[in-house]
């Protein structure tokens, strides 16, 4: 057995907090957030509403409301907490990115936009390239909590991107940290926003990924 660390419980419910104060999910348990110590292996999740937790938003989360898995989606605790319904999608991302360690999956506006067409979000900012790996792909469909649904995730993001849309759901944003996972969560928000917002003006000039940076500034 691992040990569990409050430390990380206390990182996870923060971020929950500043979650919500993004408005990166509109209330309730919509949308979910965990973090991965790999050096124990236990994931630290957000928890699924029961009798005695009501989540009316990600702002009200305790330390100890804080569910700990193992990597086979397992509770490590025996305090009446499960995860959120969205666990098996966090579990198989873990398992096909060993680099990543945090993962936020969010149900903002913008993105939200694109997932509910079934569209990519294009390559047209810099950013989008050098830190989401590209256009966004918008996942196959899969239900909630389904293990469909972690899978066409895992298949959007591949090898090397940091982000995916899904489909008629929202956006999952990962990272070696929190912190870098809701930075790229605000890339993939802005990056709809800024495209959806173009759309208007006119059609999108979309920009070749090995295009981005002058060949000076690359290293050899």
């Amino acid at each position: 057995m691992g040990k569990i660390k409050y430390e990380y419980k206390v990182m996870v419910s923060e971020g929950a907090h500043l979650f919500f104060e993004k408005k990166l999910t509109p209330g309730m348990d919509s949308g979910d957030l965990s973090f991965f110590d790999r050096e124990e292996g236990y994931i630290y999740i957000c928890p699924r509403p029961n009798d005695s937790l009501n989540i009316t938003d990600w702002g009200v989360l305790r330390p100890e409301d804080i569910c700990v898995l193992d990597i086979d989606n397992n509770c490590v605790e025996d305090n009446g907490i499960l995860p959120t319904v969205e666990s098996p999608m966090h579990v198989a991302i873990y398992k096909a990115r060993p680099e990543v360690n945090a993962i936020v999956h969010s149900h903002p506006l913008w993105s939200s936009s694109f997932a509910i067409t079934g569209k990519n979000i294009p390559l047209a900012l810099a950013e989008q390239a050098l830190f989401l790996g590209g256009e966004v792909v918008c996942a196959e469909y899969g239900t909630v909590g389904s293990e469909e649904l972690a899978q066409n995730i895992v298949k959007a993001l591949g090898e090397e991107k940091t982000a995916a849309l899904m489909r008629n759901h929202g956006a999952v944003a990962i990272g070696k940290s929190l912190k870098e996972a809701f930075v790229l969560a605000e890339f993939v928000e802005h990056g709809a926003q800024v495209a959806i917002m173009g759309k208007v003006l006119g059609e999108i000039i979309e920009i070749d990924p090995d295009n981005i940076l002058d060949p000076s500034l690359i290293e050899e």
